[in-house]
């Protein structure tokens, strides 16, 4: 690896770039390779420091697709970023051959919301010395909703990103972020907690990820529906998980979370 890429000494900003048909708030709106190439340009354009493309619904009740199907969706968006984007590509994946292929193509990091519980994906990210960002959720998309149920949320979030952050590091891979994952089998009570006990999760030592963009845990808040209005709930929880210790916020909206950015470090820096 070249040089760090999940930890620059001040926070990153990760667009969501989603080539799927049925993604929870942009699925289908590029779906296509032009339409996607030009919102990944835009995304750039606009501040982004990584782009996470997925090929694979992770919205709850999601149905998996084939390891075919998701190569098909990724791929031709993957190699044109790479060639024609100055940009950190994160592949968006909890399959082995999909992160093989898309770090052999120029990707840097796996973002994996299983966890990297799967041990090939272990494998394939030591043999390519890439990034993990790790990420909490139980069951699978079709079914983590129903297990939400937990003594405290923060607590057990805290002891299995640890305890993957310790079989990553095993492995030899050196840089390793962290995802609590609002919204993978959490109430809207449980997302809130982990953005109010955020330093918590800090403690683990490694880079924490946070995800609110356009989630549905604002829309139980006041006036956040339609989709639109989420997003000022959306600047709301970037500004806090900043304020709490997260140093990569993955976001729709790239001006919008630019600017949150900047407010909440201001004020840290204040």
């Amino acid at each position: 690896m070249a040089g760090p890429v999940l930890n620059a000494g001040r926070t990153l900003l990760m667009g969501i770039l989603n080539v799927t048909p049925d993604s929870f708030s942009d699925g289908g709106q590029f779906s296509n390779v032009t339409d996607a190439f030009e919102q990944a340009r835009r995304m750039v354009e606009e501040g982004a420091d990584i782009l996470d493309i997925g090929g694979e619904s992770t919205r709850p009740g999601a149905k998996p697709v084939t390891e075919g199907e998701e190569l098909r969706r990724v791929m031709p968006l993957l190699e044109r970023v790479c060639r024609e984007l100055a940009v950190t590509i994160s592949v968006d994946t909890s399959k082995a051959a999909v992160a093989e292929a898309s770090l052999a193509r120029g990707a840097k990091i796996i973002n994996d919301v299983t966890g990297f519980r799967n041990p090939a994906m272990v494998e394939v990210a030591a043999a390519h010395r890439a990034a993990c960002i790790v990420m909490h959720m139980r069951g699978t998309p079709e079914t983590m909703q129903s297990l939400t149920e937990y003594d405290d949320v923060v607590a057990e979030v805290k002891e299995f990103l640890a305890a993957r952050v310790v079989v990553l590091r095993a492995a030899g891979i050196e840089e390793i972020a962290i995802d609590p994952g609002l919204g993978f089998a959490k109430t809207a009570a449980h997302n809130f907690a982990l953005l109010r006990r955020l330093p918590e999760l800090v403690e683990i030592g490694a880079p924490v990820v946070v995800g609110p963009s356009r989630k549905r845990f604002l829309a139980t808040l006041a006036d956040m529906e339609p989709m639109e209005n989420r997003r000022d709930g959306t600047v709301a929880a970037i500004t806090a998980a900043v304020l709490g210790g997260a140093r990569i916020i993955r976001a729709h909206d790239m001006a919008q979370a630019r600017r949150a950015i900047a407010v909440a470090e201001a004020v840290l820096q204040s």
